[in-house]
Order: C-alpha cells, then structure tokens, then sequence
C-alpha cells in the first residue's frame, strides 16, 4: 500500500450534504479496494487564482489515504467525471516525507 494525498476542489455553490455525499464516495471506493483513510482537512471556501467554468471561488479539501495504484486511477476516472468537482490532483507521498511529519498539502490548513 502507498500514501496518497488528494486536493479536490468542488463548486462552492453545492450543499454540503452533496459534498458529503462525495466524500463518503470516496472513501467508500478507498475502503472496497482494501485502502483506508488517515485523514482529511478541509480548507473550506476560497477564492479561485484564475476562473474555472466561469467560475471564482470554490470549496477546497484534501484527503489522505492509503491504497494500491489501481485505486488512484479509478478514483481518478470517477472524479473526472463527477459534475461538482472543478479541479482535482492526486500525489504519491514519500515515505521519508510522511516519517518527518512533512506532508506538502495538509499543512496549509491554518489561515
């Protein structure tokens, strides 16, 4: 198993129910291809640095997880897919990273 960090970037006009909704989505198809979910951070509404789909603000959250390849190419297909998700970027952590306490996305948590 390796360690993923996922950064999602939903529609900020969506309910949170449809965002929860997502998420237990994710975890779900994390946990049905033997992963599991260390945890998550969100980040909350921000403005956007350049417009997505005439859009300026969106809702960030990332999660860490882990799981096989196979589960970051079928995630990655369903949240291409999926119409509140404006932007999304998954990325393998080192080992060395994690073990330092050096892990880039979650650390931006307190603004």
């Amino acid at each position: 198993m390796r360690n993923y960090e996922l950064g999602l970037i939903t529609e900020s006009s969506i309910d949170d129910e449809v965002r929860a909704a997502l998420a237990a989505r994710i975890e779900q198809l994390v946990q049905d291809r033997g992963g599991k979910l260390a945890e998550q951070a969100v980040w909350g509404r921000r403005m956007l640095a350049y417009s997505i789909d005439h859009k300026t603000e969106g809702h960030y959250t990332f999660i860490r997880f882990t799981g096989e390849p196979s589960t970051v190419v079928e995630l990655g297909r369903i949240l291409s897919i999926s119409d509140e998700v404006l932007r999304f970027k998954m990325v393998r952590l080192p080992e060395a990273a994690l073990a330092a306490g050096k892990a880039p996305l979650l650390k931006g948590t307190a603004r």
